[in-house]
């Protein structure tokens, strides 16, 4: 099971339009850049899943962040957007996606970073969002939220992975709630895994947040940011949802976590 839900994750690849030779050219310019020294320190300052990841995961790690870098708009609205941030904005992106080879999240059109978090008018100050993806492809994030997300690693907490999360569920300009990238077999154990997890989350015997059970498409994004932010205790408590998401992401961050302690 494990290996067939990894190569439908796989399939993530094939739903984007195929690069143009002249995108190929410039993604391979793009990676054949050597990778500034500063990017490199900043990434294991700040970045835990990057330190986690074995050292040839590590090299594609780089390698799709400098691809994000060359072709996804990262925009500051009313603020600077310094390039450690960009920095950290794509690596919320490439943590999820640095399993599955030459990944390039085609599926975004922008990001748009705010300097703190926003109401449902987008104005800034209000307390309803930190982040917030659209089906036409655009991410907002404050960034206030997102430094926090990278300091606070001991929670399931991470704004950057929450947003990208969504752009997995986008099909055809909606979410539903189910990453893309599954056969029928794996979207009914996706859903059963759901039911079984939202009836924990009810009895308060879940380490996931609550706030998966806001909407229907709230629960992956949510589960995501613990399997990234709190692997090993997803895996020791949720052990299907763990089994589950590290085959979609062909990722194991419970043993690498598990493997580095002292």
């Amino acid at each position: 099971m494990r290996n067939a839900l990894r190569q439908l994750a796989q399939s993530l690849l094939i739903l984007l339009s195929r690069p143009s030779a002249r995108r190929q050219r410039l993604r391979q310019a793009a990676v054949s850049t050597p990778f500034p020294k500063q990017w490199k320190e900043l990434l294991r300052d700040r970045c835990k899943h990057y330190r986690r990841l074995p050292s040839a995961l590590q090299k594609r790690f780089r390698q799709q962040v400098q691809v994000f870098l060359s072709e996804r708009k990262v925009t500051g609205v009313e603020m600077r957007v310094t390039d450690e941030t960009r920095l950290l904005v794509a690596a919320s992106a490439v943590s999820l996606s640095v399993g599955w080879l030459d990944y390039t999240w085609d599926q975004l059109a922008e990001v748009l970073l705010y300097p703190n978090n926003f109401d449902r008018d987008y104005n800034f100050g209000g307390t309803d969002f930190a982040g917030q993806a659209h089906p036409w492809g655009i991410v907002i994030m404050s960034v206030p939220a997102l430094d926090r997300s990278f300091e606070e690693t001991s929670q399931a907490y991470h704004v950057g992975f929450h947003e990208f999360a969504h752009l997995l569920d986008l099909t055809r300009t909606r979410f539903d709630g189910i990453p893309a990238g599954l056969g029928d077999d794996s979207i009914r154990r996706w859903l059963a895994i759901i039911e079984d997890e939202e009836r924990r989350l009810r009895r308060g015997d879940s380490v996931l947040d609550p706030y998966a059970l806001t909407g229907p498409v709230e629960f992956f994004p949510t589960a995501v940011e613990a399997f990234f932010q709190i692997p090993v205790k997803l895996a020791e408590t949720h052990a299907e949802l763990y089994e589950f998401l590290s085959s979609y992401f062909a990722q194991d961050p419970a043993s690498w976590d598990r493997a580095i302690r002292p």
